[in-house]
């Protein structure tokens, strides 16, 4: 069983990670394409997974990836419903692997692909 204290350590760590992507599409945007919107990442609920989704200019939504709701595991998309479950790519409660993440990070989602 899951304590309460695990839930808002996992959902802590999802809201900084969903800042750092919004910051990090501004930064790049405006450095590399300063005509175009960035992408704005937000949470969107479930009860396993919480799906990390983007949206461009209000128009189009698409998942950026899923973050297990009870580890803080985050996963590659494999639909818009479901994580891909071939392995956690990182682990948003883990300083490392957090710091890992940000290091990688690309605005194309490169990141999350596994080498």
């Amino acid at each position: 069983m899951i304590t309460e204290d695990k839930k808002a350590a996992v959902l802590d760590a999802i809201g900084e990670f969903v800042f750092f992507l919004n910051e990090r599409s501004v930064t790049f945007l405006a450095e590399r394409h300063p005509g175009l919107d960035p992408d704005t990442y937000a949470m969107d609920g479930g009860r396993k997974y919480i799906r990390i989704v983007a949206s461009r200019g209000g128009q189009s939504r698409y998942v950026h990836c899923f973050v297990d709701a009870q580890t803080g595991g985050v996963y590659k998309a494999a639909s818009f419903k479901a994580p891909a479950l071939n392995g956690e790519r990182y682990n948003l409660l883990d300083p490392d692997s957090f710091a890992e993440l940000k290091a990688k990070w690309d605005a194309y989602g490169g990141y999350l692909y596994k080498r």
